[in-house]
């Protein structure tokens, strides 16, 4: 759906906006690999979820293109969360971490509320609700949720209905939860994910699950 330089060029565009005088950005850029200081090898495998969602809803993968970068951004937020206090953050300290991982956050949400004008305010706001509540339940631990409301998204940037996109949310938890699961546990989230497909009338050409497909192969 994306290229991997082309997703890799829109992310950076997306943080790089945010760019000023704050002391935060240089921690931003230094967590990301723009101030060569450091290189982070990015996997942008969410952003691919938002878009196959939305290829999968027949929409326009440009309209989806911000989406998919914020919910990047709120990952790599638990990422510097979740290493904050690795010899990565050596140079800035642990206060300085936590500031960069709270203020990608923050550039998450930013991300979506500063969407293209041509965006209709009742679509922003189901979608920052969505991340929200997502972030939420990653604080707790569920990071199946990143997954979900990657999905969520994507089905609601498409213009699905919210009933719609809540059915992907659904499809993108169970099959999320499949990557932390082997064998025989695996095989049985896969063919439930499936089966919330087909009685929910949604990913009918199995685009979405076949991307998830593609992520376990290497460890299945």
């Amino acid at each position: 759906m994306g290229e991997p330089d082309n997703l890799e060029a829109a992310l950076e565009a997306a943080i790089r906006r945010f760019d000023g005088t704050s002391p935060v950005t240089p921690q931003v850029h230094h967590h990301f690999g723009y101030a060569g200081d450091a290189a982070a090898t990015h996997l942008p495998l969410r952003m691919q979820l938002v878009l196959e969602v939305v290829a999968a809803e027949n929409g326009r993968a440009a309209d989806g293109l911000d989406v998919a970068c914020a919910v990047e951004i709120l990952h790599e937020s638990t990422v510097v969360h979740d290493t904050v206090e690795s010899g990565a953050w050596s140079r800035f300290g642990l206060a300085h971490g936590i500031n960069a991982g709270d203020a990608l956050s923050a550039m998450a949400y930013l991300q979506l509320l500063e969407g293209p004008p041509r965006r209709a305010a009742e679509q922003t706001v189901l979608m920052t609700r969505a991340l929200h509540a997502a972030n939420f339940e990653l604080c707790g631990g569920d990071t199946a949720a990143l997954l979900a409301v990657a999905c969520e998204l994507g089905a609601l940037v498409a213009g699905a209905p919210p009933e719609r996109a809540q059915a992907y949310a659904k499809l993108g938890r169970t099959s999320g939860s499949a990557l932390q699961m082997e064998g025989d546990v695996r095989r049985a989230h896969l063919a439930e994910a499936d089966a919330l497909a087909a009685a929910a009338g949604i990913d009918v050409g199995g685009r979405v699950r076949a991307f998830f497909a593609r992520v376990l192969r290497p460890a299945a």
